[in-house]
């Protein structure tokens, strides 16, 4: 996996650092063909757009880190719906979405327009496992998508986006995905997270 660094500034301070990370989100660009990691990488550096993620990832699986993942990257705003300690309470600390969680931007035409290269996918799984062993709170159950959040009908990412896939290569990243598919060997935590993104 090849990793590039271009700085946003498009952050803010994490209340409690590392500690404040309890999930992940994950978007993709619908940007034109062709427009690379980098390109969007160079966009969120601009402070002018007042958005960013912590990273992107490009199709064929090289990263462009915009934010540590000790700051709040503004790439999901508000959103009062996700119960992100799992302690059956909405509170209001879970609704700031970029207070709680790191954003992970993929490289992608839209709807239904391409597929999903396998590269990018096993970076976004590697991705998501350093997180995992960085940050102290963070659950795995947590890894959703940005239409899951936000309540105003925007599609980001589709049901074509393999989820079971990602999932598999999180918990057996050497392993190769099972013939007859990943999502009836994933536990049920991880089925029901592979629902949720699917719709």
């Amino acid at each position: 996996m090849i990793e590039k660094t271009i700085s946003s500034p498009n952050s803010s301070p994490r209340p409690h650092g590392l500690e404040s990370v309890w999930g992940a989100v994950i978007h993709w660009t619908a940007t034109g063909k062709g427009v690379s990691a980098e390109a969007v990488a160079r966009y969120f550096a601009n402070p002018a757009t007042d958005v960013a993620s912590h990273d992107v990832i490009d199709r064929d699986g090289t990263v462009v880190h915009c934010v540590p993942y000790v700051r709040a990257a503004w790439h999901a705003g508000r959103c009062r719906r996700y119960d992100w300690d799992r302690d059956g309470t909405l509170e209001e600390w879970e609704a700031y979405a970029n207070s709680v969680t790191v954003g992970f931007e993929l490289c992608h035409l839209g709807p239904s327009e391409e597929t999903w290269p396998n590269a990018q996918i096993r970076s976004l799984a590697t991705l998501i496992r350093r997180v995992d062993a960085r940050c102290p709170n963070f659950k795995l159950r947590n890894v959703t998508d940005h239409e899951w959040l936000n309540l105003n009908g925007k599609i980001d990412v589709d049901a074509a986006f393999p989820a079971a896939r990602l999932f598999w290569w999180i918990l057996h990243p050497r392993t190769p995905v099972p013939e007859d598919g990943a999502y009836r060997h994933l536990p049920e935590w991880a089925q029901k997270q592979v629902d949720e993104i699917r719709k």
